[in-house]
């Protein structure tokens, strides 16, 4: 099987020595809800786009899943429905380990696979919510001795934590075992954990990961997260790569606010994450997809999130196409070697206006989430400059002019937000 692992430089991630832009679909609900048959026929669609990766929790996200009939269930339940922790559904972990198979060997997409969600152990905002769900010591090292079995030789990413804020000291502890557990039951896994909007790693946990997985997630108050969070992340040493792996699903609803993120809104969040500095990747999620939501499921938190779509509907929404292009630009520029560069900004017409550039200067890219002239303190004139309307998913023709070292770019006509791309020539 190709092996996964993280460049020396510690920017980005190699499959067989070569650049892996982590661009993931979250699916959560995977190895509980599609039939084989729709597992295939997501996977194959979303190959088709351009993504590597999905990333699902093996255990269900109580609060916020699609309850149905015949759902798949990691262990089996008691008389009140609730799961039985000392008893291990062995056909489930059965499916889980096919469906992981078929991924990695099928499709050639790599599972980003949730071990611990929060709700399980004691203290969390999670548990809180669902205080029957939390784990004692011993069925959750019976479940990671299983989780170990059942996944290790298919070298899917560890993902050890699920949403939380790691600020209970007895939580971090129990991700920080599993983490030197895994580690060692399954070798040639990488692992990461995923974190809450505004989450701090602890440092003992930043450190056992192979990289950072942030989250800016759903709430209105947040999106500036997309270019404020990767920085302490960046500043990590040593350097490890960095992705934004939940900014907001494309129609799930705005959290504390009003209507659903558009297709525009993931768009913009995509790309303010990757000219951030969390240019490893990007994840996306749709709406209806990541719980896989049917006619015969009750979604929990339509409340806060609103009605999902069902899932054939949301696998078809047009977001994952800008998904598409990014995957494609982030590989032929290799845009792993963005980091933050707002300084060469000589006006920023707000923060959403981003530019990211290599150290060294030699690749440059400019974000603008609606046309207006804009200037770079650098001379462009040796680069070749290529840009995209990203709304249209087209080339478009850029209009610059140098003078006095800097490089101003006219406005050119488009509907909404544009990406330039500038590379200096050998």
């Amino acid at each position: 099987m190709p092996r996964l692992t993280v460049d020396p430089s510690g920017t980005h991630l190699l499959l067989d020595g070569r650049f892996f832009p982590l661009v993931i679909d979250t699916a959560w609900s995977s190895f509980a809800d599609p039939s084989e048959d729709e597992w295939r026929l997501y996977l194959s669609t979303r190959r088709r786009q351009g993504f590597t990766s999905v990333l699902i929790s093996v255990l269900p996200i109580l609060h916020d899943r699609d309850e149905r009939p015949g759902a798949r269930e990691p262990f089996a339940l008691d008389a009140d429905g609730r799961h039985d922790f000392s008893c291990l559904d062995d056909a489930f972990f059965a499916t889980a380990r096919e469906f992981t198979r078929i991924a990695h060997e099928e499709f050639g997409l790599r599972l980003m696979i949730g071990v611990l969600w929060n709700n399980y152990l004691a203290g969390t905002w999670g548990a809180r919510r669902t205080p029957h769900a939390v784990m004692s010591d011993e069925t959750r090292q019976a479940y990671l001795e299983r989780v170990a079995d059942t996944f290790g030789d298919l070298e899917p990413i560890l993902v050890v934590g699920g949403d939380d804020n790691y600020t209970v000291p007895g939580a971090n502890a129990s991700y920080l075992e599993a983490l030197e557990y895994l580690r060692k039951a399954a070798p040639n896994c990488l692992f990461t954990t995923h974190s809450a909007p505004n989450a701090v790693l602890p440092d003992d946990l930043a450190d056992g990961l192979d990289f950072f997985v942030h989250q800016s997630g759903h709430n209105v108050e947040n999106q500036e997260l997309t270019w404020r969070q990767a920085a302490p992340y960046l500043a990590h040493q040593p350097r490890k790569p960095v992705v934004n792996a939940e900014p907001p699903y494309e129609q799930h609803g705005k959290v504390k606010g009003y209507g659903r993120w558009s297709r525009g809104d993931v768009r913009q969040a995509n790309w303010t994450s990757v000219l951030a500095g969390a240019s490893a990747g990007i994840g996306y999620g749709a709406h209806g997809m990541w719980m896989w939501h049917s006619p015969s499921g009750t979604f929990q938190a339509s409340g806060s999130s609103l009605e999902p779509y069902h899932w054939p509907e949301a696998l078809a929404l047009p977001g994952a196409l800008d998904v598409s292009l990014l995957a494609r630009l982030l590989a032929d520029h290799r845009l792993y070697r963005l980091e933050p560069a707002q300084d060469l900004l000589a006006d920023s017409a707000g923060e959403q206006f981003r530019l990211g550039a290599s150290p060294e200067r030699s690749l440059v890219a400019l974000y603008q989430p609606y046309s207006r002239e804009a200037e770079v303190l650098l001379d462009l004139s040796s680069y070749r400059i290529v840009g995209w309307d990203l709304a249209e998913r087209a080339p478009l023709t850029v209009d610059p002019v140098v003078t006095d070292g800097r490089t101003r770019f006219r406005q050119v006509t488009s509907l909404a937000d544009q990406l330039v791309i500038a590379e200096r020539r050998p």
